[in-house]
């Protein structure tokens, strides 16, 4: 049976792409794929897609303030449609395995105003926390 180098570079290439994933490739590459996704669907207006991105200690910290995740998401993309609002992530001042915080800024009526959001991994995948490691408050006021 012959091999073509053709079949060889589509081998090395899978071989390359599986190795860099099984290993975990750049964890912090991940991460911020991960946030600049988020900030996409936000961006695109799709607030309610965002509840999967939110880790189950959040989702039950919203509850305990008596709303639904997606009720909160559907208020919070109401506001950003009135304010025409858009998100960037600036910086991530902080990257600890299964912890991290992303800088991220919110673009309104011609001003920024940025907030540092705490992320847990949970589950394989990047979640908003519900409170930083060093005991800061998570809400910012006006963000």
């Amino acid at each position: 049976m012959a091999i073509s180098k053709v079949s060889l570079q589509g081998w090395g290439v899978g071989l390359g792409v599986l190795i860099f994933v099984g290993c975990g490739g750049d964890p912090q590459g991940r991460f911020v794929g991960e946030v600049d996704q988020g900030i996409q669907e936000a961006n695109e207006g799709r607030h309610g897609e965002l509840e999967g991105k939110l880790s189950q200690a959040l989702q039950g910290r919203v509850r305990s303030e008596g709303w639904e995740p997606r009720a909160a998401l559907a208020v919070a993309g109401k506001k950003d449609r009135e304010e025409g609002a858009k998100y960037r992530l600036s910086d991530v001042p902080k990257f600890e395995g299964n912890y991290a915080e992303a800088e991220i800024i919110r673009i309104s009526g011609g001003k920024e105003k940025r907030m540092v959001v705490p992320f847990v991994l949970e589950e394989g995948k990047w979640r908003v926390g519900a409170a930083y490691r060093d005991g800061r408050a998570w809400e910012e006021p006006d963000f």
